[in-house]
């Protein structure tokens, strides 16, 4: 059976869902201002670093260290940091709706020498994610709108995410060259919710410091085709599993 029509059905899915999402992000940044503020547009630029569970990706990254007696780190092991910006309206006094949009790449590799039965051989590892992006409509609630020092803020979002990663696996020395190559890509929803606060500068200026906490459900699970003498089958399961906590620290202004 094939399973194209099915390949095309998520696209489509994905494709609507996503044309859903820039609508009501038009139509939040569009919607009249409830309030006397004459500059209800709030701009963040912000780097965030995150904790995803990755239990499966982990599990067999394990799985090869288990195998070949090597240490090659997993995904809790490294830095996960994005570049991320929001574009939020102020449409009344306790409520900012906007757009968010984040951007990463990545990889964690290895290389060890380990023994076989045809001499010592080099095993090299590596995943890559060439890039990780997503796009959320999101929401921020000020449950105190008077403060001025500092400003608290309860954060809601849900979007869609796209990832792409390939991840290889080389066992070669002068009499053998055995390899693994896996590719996998594809779009899934996204929802995040957490607290944080803005900082002004100054009480007068329109520049803010942003810094904030959240929690990151996002998960795509599917089979996608195998290759190389390593291959454990024709196909395997790719688990990319984003669910995690996260920080972000960030500055804005005004307009």
């Amino acid at each position: 059976m094939s399973r194209r029509p099915d390949r095309e059905r998520r696209a489509g899915r994905f494709s609507r869902c996503l044309v859903l999402l820039l609508g009501g992000a038009v139509a939040a940044l569009a919607a009249p201002a409830r309030t006397a503020d004459d500059k209800p547009f709030y701009l963040t630029v912000y780097l965030q670093d995150s904790w995803p569970k990755q239990t499966v990706t982990n599990a067999q990254i394990q799985q090869i260290n288990g195998t070949f007696g090597t240490r090659f780190d997993d995904w809790s092991d490294v830095a996960n940091l994005s570049l991320g910006a929001q574009l939020f309206k102020r449409i009344s006094l306790r409520w900012k709706l906007g757009l968010q949009v984040d951007y990463s790449q990545g990889a964690i590799k290895g290389h060890a020498t380990v023994p076989t039965e045809a001499d010592p051989a080099r095993l090299a590892f590596e995943q890559r994610y060439s890039a990780y992006a997503d796009l959320y409509l999101v929401a921020h609630y000020l449950p105190c709108p008077s403060c001025a020092a500092v400003i608290p803020l309860e954060y809601g979002g849900a979007g869609l995410g796209y990832e792409k990663d390939r991840t290889t696996l080389s066992l070669a020395n002068e009499y053998i060259d055995q390899r693994l190559l896996v590719d996998n890509d594809g779009w899934f929803p996204t929802f995040s919710a957490g607290l944080g606060a803005d900082v002004p500068f100054s009480g007068a200026g329109n520049w803010y410091v942003e810094f904030g906490a959240a929690y990151v459900w996002a998960r795509m699970t599917h089979t996608v085709p195998a290759s190389g003498a390593l291959a454990p089958a024709p196909r395997v399961t790719a688990d990319t599993d984003f669910t995690g906590p996260n920080v972000w620290l960030g500055v804005g202004t005004r307009f």
